[in-house]
């Protein structure tokens, strides 16, 4: 089984929303495939470490796997 993560920056655009008064509900923006960073992983331990580096750096993170082995 592969795992790799998924990494891009977030958007700069200003949020619409607070917390204290929300205009409209969040939607989810596909990221464009070319800003998309990966990196793959020996296994989940050491992907879940380097994701959490990456959003501490302010980068959107998805750890994925491509399911096989098992």
């Amino acid at each position: 089984m592969n795992i790799w993560v998924e990494y891009w920056k977030k958007s700069s655009e200003p949020s619409k929303n607070n917390h204290a008064q929300i205009r409209e509900n969040a939607k989810w923006v596909q990221p464009d495939p070319e800003t998309v960073n990966k990196r793959f992983c020996q296994d989940r331990e050491q992907a879940s470490k380097f994701a959490n580096s990456m959003l501490e750096q302010g980068y959107h993170v998805s750890i994925k796997t491509d399911g096989g082995g098992y």
